[in-house]
């Protein structure tokens, strides 16, 4: 009787093949072991560290109150954990923590710490390669591709240094790193010319630059432009995505015309394009033709959230200026302020009081030397950077509107003359009513 044969592999699929399966079971020991450990901890904000085998990190994550939010991944519940927490409460032999004032300080020591320290199962503010950009290229007919690569820096640039920002001695988060590993190197910025973005994916910037396209005719070949021998243009060229620059359809300062109708569109939010495509859609609407008209609605709906896109970044340096206070106490019952001076979306200074009236006049002083000179420009935007100013403006967006925040916005600071002292009264009024 011959033997069955077994079914060979394919080599696609043995080099895809899944990953073997995590039951992830935790013993009853281990978990009452770290649920008697969570009941040590203090009720403050803080960050805290899970540790696996060979004090490999595992978890990085922050919690306002660090008791409540450790206790609760080794509570007893009969409900389905997620395959990722089944496998923490598996290889987890211990684990640490560090205070912090407030939460707000909580939500930016972890991302800072993510960063550096890179846990094996963090998926959120670990992606380490550069965030698409749109690209302008500057060249006679300038075209308009997706790209990874950093700008070119400008050597005419006179950008202050991260060390000309003065920083106290109570400077208590660690400072962003400008040189961190990243999994996909950067390719050099080799074309120079005008970058829009960040996007925070690949998907959303090729879907900004297909809505863009439908709108404004640029092209988007690769390379050196050089006329088409056939005379016939490209495949958008045909379907009239593109305006034919390599076949002559077009001339040179036509062409320019649209480039500076797209810079207008970002930056007003209107273009001689858009006038038109609204004309087109309410005549179609008008001769019934609905359905016609509805695909111009959503073209123009397209560009509309463009827009929005490529402003949100200008929007957070723009109005995110502001002097944050929050109360800070720790376990031992001694109640401080900390105070964030942020400036463009980004913390510029951090300052931890004990005493507002023998410090008043050295937190005026720090406002007044932070708001005064204008942030620092640059031709773009580093992935920790921006992911710094989300969660900061994700923060604003649910208590900007409380007594904490002082606006020092361009706008905030021509009414009075006094703006540093104001700001610091109303920050001290809130102190003394929140640190009793």
């Amino acid at each position: 009787m011959s033997q069955p044969t077994s079914t060979p592999i394919s080599p696609l699929r043995a080099f895809g093949a899944p990953r073997q399966r995590f039951e992830g079971r935790i013993d009853t020991a281990r978990r009452k072991k770290f649920k008697e450990i969570a009941r040590q901890l203090p009720r403050v904000p803080g960050v805290y560290f899970f540790y696996g085998v060979d004090d490999r990190l595992l978890y990085v994550g922050k919690a306002n109150v660090l008791r409540e939010r450790v206790r609760s991944y080794f509570a007893d519940t009969k409900q389905h954990r997620p395959p990722k927490l089944r496998r923490l409460l598996a290889e987890i032999e211990r684990l640490e923590y560090e205070e912090c004032g407030c939460e707000l300080e909580a939500l930016l020591l972890e991302r800072r710490l993510i960063a550096t320290r890179r846990p094996l199962l963090n998926r959120q503010l670990k992606r380490f390669d550069v965030y698409p950009y749109l690209l302008l290229s500057d060249e006679t007919f300038p075209r308009l591709t997706v790209t990874r690569a950093e700008p070119i820096p400008d050597a005419s640039d006179s950008e202050p240094e991260a060390d000309e920002i003065p920083v106290p001695a109570s400077f208590r988060l660690p400072p962003p790193s400008s040189s961190l590993p990243i999994e996909t190197a950067p390719r050099a910025g080799e074309i120079p010319g005008l970058y829009l973005g960040p996007f925070t994916t690949p998907r959303a910037a090729y879907w900004t630059m297909e809505a863009v396209r439908n709108t404004f005719p640029l092209r988007s070949c690769d390379g050196e432009l050089k006329p088409d021998p056939n005379n016939t243009g490209c495949f958008y060229h045909e379907i009239q995505r593109c305006s034919g620059p390599c076949v002559g359809a077009i001339a040179q300062q036509e062409y320019s015309a649209i480039c500076a109708d797209l810079l207008q569109l970002l930056k007003t939010g209107e273009a001689p394009q858009i006038d038109e495509l609204r004309a087109r859609m309410e005549k179609l609407s008008s001769e019934w033709k609905f359905e016609d008209a509805a695909k111009l609605r959503e073209q123009l709906q397209a560009v509309e959230q463009v827009v929005i896109r490529l402003r949100r970044l200008e929007r957070i340096r723009n109005t995110n200026n502001l002097a944050i206070v929050q109360r800070a106490k720790s376990e031992a019952g001694v109640l401080r302020a900390n105070v964030f001076l942020i400036q463009g979306g980004i913390v510029r200074r951090h300052l931890v009081l004990s005493n507002w009236e023998t410090e008043r006049e050295a937190v005026r002083g720090a406002i007044r030397e932070t708001f005064s000179a204008p942030p620092p420009t640059k031709p773009f935007t580093a992935k920790e950077e921006l992911d710094e100013m989300m969660i900061i403006d994700r923060w604003l967006k649910a208590h900007g509107e409380e007594l904490c925040c002082a606006w020092l916005n361009e706008s905030d600071r021509e009414v009075s003359h006094a703006w540093a002292g104001n700001a610091v009264r109303r920050l001290r009024a809130w102190s003394r009513r929140n640190l009793i």
